[in-house]
């Protein structure tokens, strides 16, 4: 018995466990599956036990298979959570639907084929790039909606209806809260010994104005993490 565990290779200590199960126990069902199917197709007897039989065994490899499904979908879930999560550098600013796009097994693999995802692979490169490109230019004067929208070769309205509909804001407030997330990134790392440098590296020139719109944004005043 204790070989038999041993030889399935599972990391019980893995958050992956479940997964790990319904591999090791997937090809084996497949197979209960088939040979039910088989039997309730092709048998000719007509002996009531028999017949009980085969349906009884057909009940319990469909609930297995439904077990084996579920378990697989949890797995799904957490994985297309981490996987959305770790693409961006703040993804607290995006309003992704995981339970939504735990429903696209492709989603995974980057077949966008279908148009039910909710976010296409595209989109989420796209978007991805966008965050990447705003924050290689946070102390850029020339960082605008006009000017990204160029970068990044979509038109401005184009750029406003994906921002708008994966973040909730506008472009221009979108731009706003990655300053604001920038610095208290430094802030928090101590980058910088003054307010006013933690202003000037995220393209907040005036560093009064900074600290009113951090202060709203995270209900502490930046002077108050650097001290």
């Amino acid at each position: 018995m204790n070989q038999a565990i041993a030889n399935t290779n599972i990391n019980w200590e893995s958050e992956a466990v479940l997964s790990q199960i319904a591999s090791h126990i997937q090809k084996p069902l497949d197979e209960i599956v088939r040979l039910t199917r088989y039997i309730q197709t092709r048998t000719q007897q007509k002996d009531a036990e028999t017949n009980r039989v085969s349906t009884i065994m057909l009940e319990s490899s469909e609930q297995l298979e439904m077990l084996i499904q579920n378990i697989l979908e949890i797995e799904r879930q957490k994985l297309i959570k981490v996987e959305v999560q770790d693409k961006f550098k703040y993804p607290e600013l995006f309003q992704f639907d995981a339970e939504a796009l735990s429903k696209r097994q492709e989603f995974l693999s980057g077949d966008d084929s279908q148009s039910a995802n909710p976010v296409a692979q595209a989109d989420l490169e796209w978007l991805m790039d966008l965050e990447a490109t705003i924050l290689d230019h946070l102390d850029a004067s020339f960082l605008s909606v006009s000017w990204l929208a160029e970068e990044l070769a979509v038109s401005q309205r184009q750029l406003f209806r994906i921002v708008e509909k994966h973040t909730g804001l506008t472009p221009n407030r979108y731009i706003r809260n990655l300053r604001l997330y920038k610095a208290r990134t430094l802030l928090k790392n101590y980058a910088y010994k003054t307010v006013n440098e933690i202003a000037q590296a995220v393209g907040i020139r005036d560093p009064y104005y900074f600290s009113r719109l951090f202060k709203k944004e995270f209900g502490v005043m930046p002077k108050e993490l650097l001290s």
